[in-house]
């Protein structure tokens, strides 16, 4: 096939009363050229984030293009974008160079929307990409093959442009699934099937967080392999994100740049450091490098597993500090690493080196001096609503997975989550109050009891063995008894930590749980206990 007349834009077709459908940009007889790796084949891949075009896709931060809002940075930015074929081959050179087997486009198609403008690039990338493995193959010269890494944040109605909705799918409903699945299905169409990275001839789809939806259920993957098989004549292999319930073929967990690797019996994830500094509004902890020995210490614990697929994490995610890619911060000193790893893994090498790391957890930001006046307060507290008010403690609002809205409920002012399904309410504690101490906290807060199922207090904790090395440990979960009375509950935590690492630079918030839940008041008390009883008690 000549280069010049190969299409890898995607057709459409305008079915009666139906929005545009995707259809294949390959014939079936294309299902033939599959180029498979074996199910016991040891092979290693990353996350390719294409959403950079220089200056206005992904650069800054502002109209003016002054506001710089990447951690680490191309070599020669006005080369990017993801309309370029050749910056496309670069990214696949050095690839190959790393050792690389496939890499996963952080897809942000959104079916029935593809050309939305602030995410059209997840389509108009492809082509290009591919392009690139074209001009390659005919030069005689190998390429990754191409894996699907599906942001599920695509799911939120916002992120779909859905004007009016605001509550999340549920993909144990049709319409949720068929959402989901066709997310899916259409990548793969737009992809030629001797690109795929295919594992015993499946081709690989790795799913990000299950958070963005509003619930689902061990039939949902059953529905993709099923439909899938329809459409194509096989199942994909799915590895899943941890916070996803069902069966799949692998599960793997995101975080491993910030948290440190994680590994299971088939699938492990590493990454080289974390640090999102450059972002305005973050404060995660920064996972320092270590000039690489954070990257080393979590490849020789993989070398020492039995994991057969590696994701490293991530390519090029600058925003982030994430990247092993060539940049102007580290050159191609994390490609070499990669290579030198990926060469011992497939060999099948034990780790053998002995890595101390000056900073074996993350490193949490400096504190904020902001709320000073509260450094020596016995509590902190907020009241919501339209006139409510902020003493210490602040809701965080704006967060993709914790939209609320101010609400009256009961005759009080409150604030509310939007969601049907499952929901999030965040808040932070100035840091002057507590900010990385270990002293008994407790929580009391006032809720609706009406509305939804259940809810869990998920605080920023010193407990690593919970989820994100402690940011999102547990309390106890509270069932709704459906009352329609204000509650006030109270809450001990041993071991908070409030260093700002939930979403949002938050300390703690509630997790709803199928409903929506109405909060009108928040206290944060150092000890001496608080006289109330810890018992409900009606507000």
């Amino acid at each position: 096939m000549k280069l010049a007349r190969l299409m890898l834009i995607a057709l459409f077709v305008l079915p009666a009363s139906a929005a545009p459908q995707f259809r294949p940009v390959w014939s079936a007889g294309a299902l033939n050229d599959i180029e498979s790796f074996s199910n016991s084949e040891k092979i290693v891949g990353t996350h390719y984030f294409y959403w950079y075009s220089y200056p206005d896709h992904h650069f800054f931060n502002d109209g003016a293009h002054t506001i710089d809002i990447l951690q680490d940075h191309y070599p020669d930015p006005e080369s990017v974008s993801f309309n370029s074929a050749e910056w496309h081959a670069k990214q696949l050179d050095d690839c190959v160079k790393a050792g690389l087997d496939f890499i996963m486009p952080v897809y942000w198609g959104v079916v029935d929307n593809y050309f939305k403008s602030d995410i059209s690039f997840s389509v108009n990338g492809l082509g290009p990409l591919q392009w690139a493995i074209e001009k390659r193959r005919a030069e005689g010269k190998p390429s990754p093959k191409i894996g699907l890494f599906y942001d599920t944040s695509t799911l939120l109605p916002g992120t779909r442009g859905e004007v009016g909705r605001s509550e999340k799918y549920d993909l144990r409903e049709e319409e949720g699934k068929d959402i989901f699945y066709r997310t899916i299905r259409d990548f793969f169409y737009q992809i030629e099937p001797r690109n795929w990275a295919a594992v015993g001839g499946r081709p690989l789809v790795v799913l990000y967080s299950s958070s963005f939806a509003m619930a689902h259920d061990a039939t949902l993957f059953e529905y993709v392999y099923d439909r899938f098989q329809q459409d194509f004549g096989m199942r994909p292999f799915i590895i899943r994100d941890n916070s996803w319930g069902g069966n799949t073929d692998g599960v793997t967990q995101w975080g491993a740049a910030l948290s440190g690797p994680y590994i299971n019996s088939r699938v492990a994830q590493v990454g080289a450091g974390y640090n999102d500094s450059a972002v305005p509004g973050r404060s995660t902890p920064i996972r320092e490098r270590e000039n690489g020995n954070f990257y080393r210490w979590g490849w020789n614990q993989i070398l020492n597993s039995t994991a057969r697929i590696v994701l490293v994490e991530t390519w090029n995610e600058m925003h982030e500090g994430t990247s092993i890619c060539d940049s102007r911060e580290y050159g191609d000193q994390y490609i070499q690493l990669t290579r030198h790893y990926v060469d011992l893994f497939k060999a099948g090498e034990k780790g053998t080196e002995t890595i101390e790391l000056v900073h074996p957890d993350p490193v949490p930001r400096p504190p904020s001096t902001e709320g000073s006046e509260y450094k020596d307060a016995s509590a902190v507290s907020v009241t919501l609503g339209a006139n409510g008010s902020s003493s210490g403690i602040r809701l965080v609002p704006g967060q993709p997975d914790g939209p609320v809205h101010n609400a009256v409920i009961g005759g009080e002012g409150c604030a509310q989550t939007d969601e049907a399904g499952t929901g999030y309410m965040y808040f932070s504690v100035v840091d002057p109050f507590y900010y990385d101490q270990k002293v008994t906290l407790h929580v009391r807060y006032t809720y609706w009891d009406d509305g939804f199922q259940s809810h869990v207090l998920e605080y920023d904790s010193h407990d690593s063995s919970a989820t994100l090395n402690g940011a999102y440990k547990a309390a106890p979960r509270v069932t709704c008894r459906n009352t329609r009375q204000w509650v006030t509950k109270e809450v001990t935590l041993e071991d908070a930590r409030f260093v700002n690492r939930e979403n949002g630079a938050s300390d703690f918030r509630f997790a709803v749980i199928n409903g929506s839940m109405a909060v009108r008041s928040v206290e944060v008390e150092k000890q001496p206990p608080s006289k109330i009883n810890r018992a409900e008690s009606g507000g």
